[in-house]
């Protein structure tokens, strides 16, 4: 136990280490910490008060005992130690990167120590452990989630090539926002990183948001293009539509951004900004300026294999008149 605390205490990654040696502040020798437990058993099984017939150094022996039990499991089979971060505040980026090396440490004392298991646990630990998860989670959910939305898109736009761009849009404005997120807080902020569920949420909802514009103006589009030229038939659905993406986008947009600022952590700061940035660019840019400009450069291949790509609607000529002689 004496080798694992000061082995714990010399490590670079933590300032302080607290154990069952001096659990409230009393030093209790490696021997006498064995008689006790020897004597009373495990010390999370004794009375809070100690007997009224101890001396007083007896009832400070007993208090300090009785706090053993925050480091000596009930069947005297695990112990643990308290130790602070030198990386900082636990739920930090800076504590969250820290863990593997932390988790070497350990495993490298409790072996020297003599103990079979050993393991990290507390606020970063279980944060990081989040963390990899929903890092692990992301990458094989994106493609799965890409690939379905491009499936349904193809049946609702009745073509294989529009669901292309329009998903590729998507990744767009999701990369995108979350660069802006991490120039904002991280390299202008000067945070030790982004939060650990910043890019799930920001994928679901500027997902479930960007492929609902998508659907809402391509869908007018091509209703238009079956009567009318393509780029009129454009200017036609986003007139029709940009009212109500402009108005749901800029609703959406203020109800995070609000929260962002108002918010009382760096958490909820970095979640309502980021999202909120993202709802704008969506909106305003990809939405607005992107997606139309690309249907227009791809003309009637937006549609393939569908009919309306093998249809033709010419636009109208202009009509000049010339003065009566």
């Amino acid at each position: 136990i004496n080798s694992a605390e000061a082995g714990l205490a010399s490590a670079p990654q933590f300032t302080a280490v607290s154990g069952m040696l001096n659990p409230n502040g009393t030093a209790i020798p490696p021997q006498q910490l064995a008689a006790a437990y020897a004597q009373l058993g495990p010390p999370a099984l004794l009375p809070a008060q100690p007997p009224a017939n101890l001396t007083p150094q007896q009832q400070t022996l007993y208090r300090a005992y009785r706090a053993e039990a925050q480091f000596i499991s009930s069947d005297g089979r695990t112990v643990q130690f308290l130790a602070a971060l030198a990386a900082g505040d636990p739920g930090g980026a800076a504590a969250l990167a820290a863990i593997p090396t932390i988790r070497t440490t350990v495993a490298q004392v409790a072996t020297n120590a003599g103990a079979t298991q050993s393991g990290v646990v507390g606020r970063a630990a279980v944060a990081y452990d989040v963390s990899s998860t929903s890092d692990s989670d992301l990458t094989k959910i994106v493609p799965i989630v890409l690939v379905l939305i491009a499936i349904l898109l193809g049946i609702v736009m009745r073509s294989l090539v529009a669901p292309l761009y329009l998903v590729a849009s998507v990744a767009l404005s999701f990369a995108t926002s979350l660069g802006l997120a991490m120039l904002i807080f991280v390299y202008i902020g000067g945070q030790g990183g982004l939060n650990f569920v910043l890019p799930f949420l920001m994928f679901i909802f500027l997902m479930a948001l960007g492929e609902d514009y998508n659907i809402l103006v391509m869908s007018r589009i091509r209703e238009e293009a079956h009567h009318r030229p393509l780029r009129e038939a454009i200017t036609t659905a986003l007139n029709a539509t940009g009212t109500t993406v402009t108005s749901a986008g800029l609703i959406l947009a203020a109800t995070f951004l609000v929260a962002g600022l108002a918010g009382n952590s760096d958490q909820i700061h970095q979640l309502g900004i980021s999202i909120g940035i993202g709802v704008l660019l969506d909106t305003f840019l990809v939405r607005t300026l992107l997606v139309p400009s690309v249907v227009a450069l791809l003309g009637r291949w937006n549609w393939w294999p569908s009919a309306l790509a093998r249809q033709q609607i010419a636009t109208p000529a202009a009509v000049t008149t010339a003065p009566a002689e």
